[in-house]
């Protein structure tokens, strides 16, 4: 089965909102006067894991769903594509070159792929998530 081709948006705030947000310094107020910290989000957690993901597949066969859980999704090596999709609607896909770190919000589908022959990332999510697949009717 041919895979079915999806069209790679750019990865900004605006095309994010729905799925998450851009991990860097738009939280930190007065860049570049002084040493500088800003809170992205706020999460009460009975602890994180610090993964990494190496990636080797090009397609996307299913999306995973953490309804409890924050993930964040940073790039170290290679290239790689995530795709999102509503948590009512997996199949109202949409895929974003990760060419910056994110964090993806509790109950969104996703999953990445590899556009190199392989991607690295490192991933922060709690400790204790759940995890729910759906098995796409045609890789992607």
């Amino acid at each position: 089965m041919r895979p079915k081709k999806l069209k790679i948006r750019a990865l900004t705030r605006k095309n994010l909102l729905p799925y998450g947000i851009i991990i860097d310094s738009a939280c930190v107020k007065d860049i570049g006067k002084k040493n500088s910290f800003g809170i992205l989000l706020k999460e009460r957690s009975k602890g994180w894991r610090i993964g990494y993901l190496v990636v080797c597949e090009r397609e996307i066969k299913r999306l995973e769903n953490h309804p409890d859980s924050l993930e964040t999704f940073e790039p170290v090596k290679g290239r790689a594509v995530i795709t999102f999709a509503p948590n009512g609607s997996p199949e109202k896909i949409e895929a974003f070159l990760l060419d910056k770190p994110v964090v993806v919000k509790k109950g969104v589908w996703h999953e990445v792929a590899a556009v190199s022959k392989k991607a690295e990332l490192k991933i922060f999510e709690n400790i204790g998530l759940k995890t729910k697949y759906h098995a796409l009717k045609k890789p992607l």
